[in-house]
């Protein structure tokens, strides 16, 4: 009589185990590197996004940021508005930026600050009118972004400000030289709601115009 059929089913080999286990950690490591860039940092990295913040290396400093903004010029037709610049920013990008604008910023605060949002990711977008407008500016929902891999992915909240009004300069005392129309756009996400490969951000300006551009999460931190 087969003892099986008294015991029941048989342990697995040894080799059967290994390789069960083999394929669970597999899986493991797959699920952490789901995402296109890193959101759980380690305070080492953080302490490596804060101090590329600081460095006086500014080629290597170029180099980094300008993987994360991508700017445009004003386009020679006659739109009224266009996309000055588009940034994907991930949680290290933000220390950078942080670190590289902040006075007196140290790395402790750098752990602070991630620890105080260690998923969020800004799409930030400022959009312009083009200098010698003068109609009316227009309203903050003419300008649309979405955000999309595959299909749109919804943001968790949006702001919209304007950085600049030339009608109303006292009104945007943040430029000293406040000439043409600017608005910032902010879509905040979480990290997981995206997953490796390209990201597409399209802006769709008062005119319906559209200017789109593509990030490469894999080679983003």
């Amino acid at each position: 009589m087969n003892p099986r059929s008294i015991c029941g089913p048989a342990s697995p080999p040894a080799r059967v185990v290994r390789i069960r286990a083999f394929t669970l950690g597999l899986c493991a490591l797959m699920s952490l590197n789901a995402l296109g860039f890193n959101s759980s940092l380690q305070p080492e990295e953080v302490h490596e996004a804060y101090s590329l913040g600081q460095t006086s290396n500014h080629e290597e400093l170029a180099d980094f940021l300008n993987q994360y903004e991508h700017d445009f010029k004003a386009p020679a037709d006659n739109s009224i508005a266009y996309v000055s610049s588009v940034e994907f920013q991930t949680p290290y990008d933000q220390i950078v930026l942080r670190s590289l604008r902040t006075t007196q910023y140290t790395n402790f605060q750098a752990q602070e600050d991630y620890q105080a949002n260690p998923d969020l990711v800004i799409v930030r977008v400022i959009v312009a009118l083009k200098s010698g407008y003068v109609g009316p500016a227009p309203p903050a929902d003419s300008f649309k972004v979405v955000v999309s891999q595959a299909k749109p992915i919804e943001p968790r909240k949006v702001d919209s400000t304007v950085l600049c009004n030339p009608w109303y300069a006292t009104e945007t005392p943040t430029f000293s030289d406040c000439m043409t129309y600017m608005r910032e756009i902010l879509l905040k996400f979480d990290a997981s709601q995206f997953g490796p490969g390209r990201a597409t951000v399209k802006i769709t300006l008062p005119d319906g115009k559209t200017t789109e551009t593509k990030y490469d999460l894999d080679r983003l931190k």
